[in-house]
């Protein structure tokens, strides 16, 4: 298969500018119309994984998001907007999430539809699973004749980098999130299957990253934000990982879930099997990101990563001078190893999976990652 991915300078977001840089990043692999057809209902799935400001850093910038309507609406396409953020939701807070990451007034904007993932959901087949075979999504991604994925260049605890491939976990309503989470266990490996079993069960049919600022260290909500000034885009969510973590100073088959791609044939191991549009990968805009704390390689064995997780692996803690005593990290937490005991909550670390979604949905960042003794030893 010819694998493309495009990349196009945006140095700001600027909403003229974005859009600009938009359609000139589709347009060596045809232009939106080579995506989607005229009068199609088409999905477009930002990352919205938390209720943060903009500039955070944490979620899809408002701008691509305006960016990808507009230009889909361009092409004749009914354009509605939907993500699943982690955790349990309601209309309230997922409209309360629209207003503070800035949709809102883009989809008002745009005369575009919001669409509430956890409202219903549908059982969605995976015929060419490893792992999984069947997954629970949001009855919006079932329904909708073409998925556009906005994903977010960002590292990530458990997977590296959260990238196209990663987007399409929301996909799965956020409650429901848990169980999956449960079933992969420490092993960022088969978290890395499931990830591809979706999304290839229900491939968007363009993906486009913003990495106009990233965010690099503690990714996906409690890094800090680092300026790449570039926007991606490929019809393969796999390749367009690839040159991500490239552009991040990442080996790519040390991320989990382009190894596991390559793996199975459904992404490249090699830069030479992509044709790339705006750049050489020679001249590629390398920006060395600061990894996360947590990770553990790919490339080490599970039951050794299980077994030496006593002494290496990143515990989260609770830092109770920020501590608000919401109680989000408790109902959040997939083994439920966290409970609200006075006016703090409390982590019983020897069921702690160390998925790490207290870190990334605690709402004032009170969730930090503490590395073992050995570790801060060792270096």
């Amino acid at each position: 298969m010819t694998r493309r991915v495009s990349l196009t300078r945006c140095p700001d977001y600027d909403p003229d500018l974005v859009e600009d840089a938009l359609r000139a990043c589709l347009a060596p692999l045809g232009g939106i119309e080579a995506f989607v057809r005229r009068g199609s209902r088409v999905l477009v799935k930002p990352n919205l994984l938390a209720s943060r400001p903009p500039d955070a850093a944490v979620t899809t910038h408002p701008s691509v998001v305006r960016a990808a309507i507009r230009t889909l609406q361009s092409a004749g396409a009914e354009v509605v907007v939907g993500d699943s953020p982690g955790g349990r939701n309601t209309a309230e807070r997922y409209a309360s999430l629209l207003r503070r990451t800035g949709l809102s007034s883009v989809l008002e904007e745009c005369g575009c539809e919001a669409v509430f993932f956890d409202e219903a959901s549908s059982e969605l087949p995976s015929p060419d699973g490893r792992v999984y075979r069947r997954f629970r999504v949001a009855s919006a991604v079932a329904e909708a004749e073409a998925v556009v994925s906005l994903s977010k260049c960002k590292t990530h605890q458990l997977s590296l980098c959260t990238g196209a491939v990663k987007n399409c976990y929301g996909f799965i309503p956020g409650v429901a999130k848990a169980e999956y989470h449960l079933h992969s266990g420490q092993d960022p490996r088969r978290f890395a299957s499931l990830l591809l079993d979706l999304y290839l069960a229900r491939p968007p049919v363009l993906s486009v990253m913003d990495a106009v600022v990233g965010m690099e260290g503690n990714g996906p909500s409690n890094g800090s934000p680092r300026s790449l000034g570039l926007l991606l885009a490929s019809d393969h969510a796999p390749d367009l990982d690839f040159v991500q973590s490239m552009v991040m100073g990442i080996d790519p088959l040390t991320v989990p879930t382009v190894r596991e791609a390559a793996d199975r044939g459904a992404g490249p191991r090699t830069a030479e099997e992509i044709e790339l549009f705006g750049a050489s990968f020679d001249a590629l805009p390398v920006v060395e990101f600061e990894r996360p704390g947590a990770h553990l390689s790919s490339r080490v064995p599970a039951p050794l990563i299980r077994a030496a997780s006593r002494f290496f692996a990143v515990r989260p803690r609770v830092a109770e001078d920020r501590c608000r005593g919401c109680g989000a990290c408790a109902e959040n937490c997939p083994p439920g190893a966290i409970e609200v005991r006075g006016p703090y909550p409390r982590i019983r670390h020897q069921d702690c999976i160390r998925c790490y979604c207290c870190q990334e949905l605690c709402p004032a960042d009170a969730i930090v990652l503490e590395l073992p003794l050995l570790r801060r030893l060792i270096g």
